[in-house]
This record gives structure tokens, sequence and C-alpha cells, in this order.
């Protein structure tokens, strides 16, 4: 448990230790990643933190309301995935299950602490509130109807729109209200389907898709704005 320890502080300060891992784990498939956690790969660990940390964070932060408690929460979340995965039977994703057991640790420590405020009734103020619902602005499969038309190129052939795009991206998923940047991480950063979320935070199926759609507009209305300014794909040099 000392060494997870060790592994878990170097990755959270971003300090690289030891021979560079050169493996590409994004190209493995679950069971070979699920092997190389079991049998020790310092490698595979570390990749698997760091793919999933900040969105395990932005989740505990919709649970709880101390920071320092937040950063225990993730910690021992990661501390009870690795003890945990020789007895992981994979009914559910390997991520559904690293959240699940966050979840739930969240919600016993908010409970302990008489400080938590269920997330489903934050999400049905959330929901309920007076902003309009901006369900006609994604199709069914959650999309968005029409491109913001500057990212149109938002692709790997042009490494400098990515970037940017991206950048504006993961500085407005830090300022959307809690629930929906907790609703966004998991449906958009973690890959989570509708049903896990729901079933994870306890809220309704109506509520998810209000809080995912109201998150995925402010993160377009931030690249439209962008679009506009002086340098940006759609503006005047």
């Amino acid at each position: 448990m000392r060494r997870l320890s060790k592994l878990l502080q170097r990755i959270e300060d971003g300090v690289r230790s030891g021979v560079r891992d050169v493996t590409d784990w994004a190209a493995r498939t679950e069971q070979e990643l699920l092997r190389a956690l079991i049998a020790g790969e310092s490698g595979a660990g570390e990749w698997l933190v760091k793919k999933h940390w900040k969105g395990m964070q932005h989740v505990a932060r919709g649970l709880l309301r101390s920071e320092a408690v937040v950063m225990d929460v993730v910690q021992e979340t990661w501390e009870a995935v690795f003890r945990g995965l020789p007895g992981f039977r994979g009914e559910a994703s390997l991520r559904g299950w690293i959240y699940r057991i966050l979840v739930n640790r969240a919600r016993r420590v908010g409970r302990q602490e008489a400080r938590q405020v269920p997330f489903s009734d934050l999400a049905r103020q959330d929901a309920e509130g007076r902003e309009r619902d901006p369900v006609d602005e994604f199709t069914r499969l959650g999309r968005w109807r029409s491109p913001v038309h500057g990212w149109r190129l938002l692709d790997p052939q042009d490494e400098a729109i990515t970037r940017q795009g991206l950048a504006i991206i993961a500085a407005t998923l830090e300022t959307l209200p809690e629930t929906q940047r907790v609703v966004v991480t998991m449906r958009d950063v973690e890959g989570l389907d509708s049903k896990e979320v729901c079933g994870l935070l306890g809220i309704s199926e109506a509520n998810q898709r209000v809080l995912l759609h109201r998150g995925r507009t402010r993160l377009r209305l931030a690249l439209e704005a962008a679009e506009s300014e002086p340098g940006g794909p759609g503006g005047a040099e």
C-alpha cells in the first residue's frame, strides 16, 4: 500500500520518475489492461490513475463540500480500486466500477461528516430552474445539431486548433455549476452512459439530460466566443 501511495502522490504532484513507460495503454483492450494492473505493472497503474484522476475530483466535488475531504476520498478510492482489482468480474465497465466505488465512498464520508447535500436535490433544483432547457440544440444522440463554425476543423490534422479548442473546453468545464460539471464529466469525459450516470448519482433521466445539455451549451458558447476573438478560427487576425 505504501508503493501505491507513492504512485498516487507522484501523479498528483505531476512528477515522473524512473524509466518512461512508452506502452500505448489507450490502445490496449480492457482485459489486457486488467491483466497488466493485476500483475502490478506500474505503467498501467499510472496511466489509469492519470486518465481518471481529474474527472474523479470533479465528481467528488459535486458530492462533498471540503476540498481536503475530496482529495482524501479520491485517494482512498484508488486504494480500494487496486485492492479490489483481483476480484473484479467485469459485470460493469472498469471505469463504471471505479466511479461506483468513488460515489459510494463520497456519500458515506458525506453522511459521516453531516455536510453532504444529496446530489439528487441539487440536480433537481438546477433542472427545475428558470434557465431554458436547451434540448433543441442537440440531436437525440446528444450531438450538436450544427457545429460551431470556426471549430469544424477540431481534428488531429490541425494540431494548433485542436489544442486551442480543447484548452477552452477544459477551462470552461472548470467554471460550470457543480451539477453540470459532474454530469458532463461522467458522460463526455469519462464516457459513462446515461443509465450508469443516473444510477450512480440517483437522478432521473430527465434531470440528467437537462444538466448534460446545459453544460454542453456553455461549452459551445465558450467556443463561439473564442471564435470571434482576434486570432480565433473565425476572428480577424
